[in-house]
C-alpha cells in the first residue's frame, strides 16, 4: 500500500511540473531525482545520472540523429515538390484526387524519412493553397493533409519505433516490418473516406480535371525516382538484413546527399541549416529520453512496474480488459504529453505485460506507437495540429481541430482492425 502511494506521488509530481510548463525532460530528472533522494540519498543522484547516460550510449540511438539529418537534407534539397508534382501525374483523375495525393505524399514522405513536422508543414505550404484554389472543401484539405502528415511516424523508417525498439528492447527491423503493414492500412483508410466523402459531396470537391497524356505520366518516373531509390535503399538494406537500422540511416543520408549533387541543390547554407536542425532535434529528443530512462529506473526499483503489472493481470478477463485499458490510457496521455515520453515511460511497462498476456511483442509494439498516431490530433498538445497551424497561420486552430475529427477516428478505426486481424500484422512481421 505505501509503495502504491508513492507511485502515486511520482507521477502526480510529474504532471505538475508538466502544468507549470516545465520542460518534459527536465521534469523527468526532476522527478527522478528528488525520489532518488528520498530513497537513497546522495548516491541516488549518480544513480540517475548512471542511468540516463547508459541510455544514449545505446547504438541503436545513432539512428535518430542519421534519419533527421536524411530528412532534413530532403527538406532543403526540393525533393516535397518533387513527390507532389510526380503524385500529382500519377493519381489521375478521380474526384478527391488531390486529397489523395496529399495522403500518399505522407506515406512517401514518411517512408523516406520518418519527419511528421517536415511531412506537415511541407504538405500545408504546397498542397493545402492548390486545394484551396481548385474549390475543396477547407476542412477535407485539412484533414487529408493530417491524415497523411502523420503517416511518417508508423511507415518506416519510424523514429519513434527506433525509440520503442530501445526501450523496449525488441528488433526495431521487425517493428519496421509491422510500421509498413499498418501505415499501409491507414492509408488506404484515409484514401477510402477521401473518395467516399467526394462522392456524397460533389458540391464540394470539384470534378476531376482532364486525363493527362501518357508521356506527362511516364515524366512523373523521373520526379519520383530519387524518392523510390532512397526508400529502397534504406529499407530493402534493412528487410532484407543487410543492414542494421543505424547503417540503414548513414545509408540513407549519404543517398540523400548524392541526390542532392545530382541534382545541383547542394549548398554549404542548405548543409549548414540541415545540422544545425539535426542538432536541434537530436538534443531535444536525447534529454527526453535520458530523462525519461532516469524515470523509469527510479520507477523500476522502487517497485512501480510491479504493481502496475499485478494491477493489469488481476483484472478479469485480463488479456482483453489490460489491452483496451492500456489503449484508452495510451490515447489520454497523448492528449497531455508528448509521443516520445509517451514511449519512455509506458513502453517498458506495457511491453513485458502484453507479452505475459500471450500477445506477440512486435505485434503489441506496432498497436502501441499506432494509437500513438491519434496524440498528433488530439488537442491540447496534438503537435500536428500546431505544425499545420505554424505552416499557414491564417487557418484558424478551431478550424484544424474540426477537421482533424474524422482522421482521429479512422486511424483509432485502424487500431482496432490491427487488434480483430492480428494475423494482418503478424504476416508483415514474419
Amino acid at each position: 500500500m505505501v509503495n502504491t502511494v508513492i507511485i502515486f506521488l511520482m507521477f502526480a509530481l510529474l504532471i505538475a511540473f508538466i502544468l507549470m510548463n516545465v520542460p518534459v525532460a527536465f521534469a523527468f530528472y526532476f522527478t527522478a531525482i528528488l525520489f532518488a533522494l528520498m530513497f537513497w540519498g546522495w548516491q541516488g543522484i549518480f544513480t540517475v545520472l548512471g542511468a540516463a547516460w547508459s541510455m544514449m550510449m545505446n547504438w541503436v540511438m545513432v539512428a535518430v540523429p542519421l534519419f533527421v539529418f536524411m530528412a532534413a537534407l530532403l527538406e532543403k534539397g526540393g525533393v516535397a515538390e518533387d513527390i507532389f508534382v510526380g503524385l500529382s501525374k500519377l493519381v489521375g483523375t478521380v474526384r478527391g484526387s488531390l486529397a489523395i495525393v496529399a495522403v500518399l505524399f505522407g506515406y512517401i514522405f514518411g517512408a523516406m524519412s520518418g519527419a511528421i513536422a517536415g511531412s506537415i508543414a511541407a504538405a500545408a505550404l504546397l498542397i493545402y493553397p492548390s486545394m484551396i484554389k481548385q474549390g475543396y472543401d477547407k476542412y477535407l484539405s485539412i484533414g487529408a493533409i493530417l491524415g497523411g502528415g502523420i503517416l511518417p511516424q508508423i511507415v518506416p523508417p519510424s523514429i519513434i519505433m527506433i525509440i520503442y525498439g530501445s526501450e523496449v528492447g525488441v528488433s526495431v527491423a521487425k517493428l519496421f516490418r509491422g510500421g509498413l503493414g499498418a501505415g499501409t492500412l491507414m492509408a488506404l483508410l484515409y484514401a477510402t473516406y477521401i473518395l467516399i466523402w467526394s462522392n456524397r459531396h460533389k458540391d464540394r470537391v470539384p470534378v476531376a480535371g482532364r486525363g493527362m497524356p501518357l508521356r506527362e505520366k511516364l515524366s512523373a518516373i523521373k520526379d519520383l525516382t530519387p524518392p523510390l531509390v532512397i526508400i529502397i535503399g534504406v529499407l530493402g538494406s534493412i528487410f532484407l538484413g543487410l543492414a542494421t537500422p543505424t547503417e540503414a540511416a548513414g545509408v540513407g543520408a549519404f543517398l540523400s546527399f548524392l541526390f542532392l549533387v545530382a541534382r545541383r541543390r547542394f549548398s554549404l547554407k542548405g548543409m549548414k541549416e540541415s545540422l544545425i536542425t539535426t542538432l536541434k532535434i537530436t538534443a531535444l529528443v536525447g534529454w527526453t529520453i535520458s530523462g525519461g530512462r532516469a524515470f523509469s529506473m527510479v520507477f523500476d526499483v522502487i517497485g512501480g512496474r510491479t504493481i502496475v503489472e499485478q494491477i493489469l493481470l488481476s483484472l478479469p478477463a485480463a488479456r482483453i480488459t489490460a489491452l483496451a485499458l492500456s489503449l484508452v490510457l495510451l490515447f489520454v496521455l497523448g492528449m497531455l504529453v508528448d509521443n516520445i515520453s509517451i514511449i519512455v515511460i509506458m513502453g517498458p511497462i506495457l511491453g513485458p505485460i502484453m507479452v505475459k498476456l500471450g500477445y506477440n511483442p512486435y505485434w503489441w509494439g506496432v498497436v502501441f506507437c499506432s494509437m500513438l498516431q491519434t496524440a498528433f490530433l488530439t488537442p491540447p498538445v496534438g503537435f500536428g495540429l500546431y505544425f499545420f497551424k505554424g505552416a499557414v497561420p491564417k487557418v484558424s486552430m478551431e478550424d484544424i481541430i474540426k477537421a482533424s475529427i474524422p482522421f482521429t477516428i479512422l486511424t483509432a478505426l485502424a487500431v482496432v482492425l490491427l487488434i480483430l486481424f492480428p494475423q494482418y500484422l503478424t504476416w508483415f512481421i514474419g
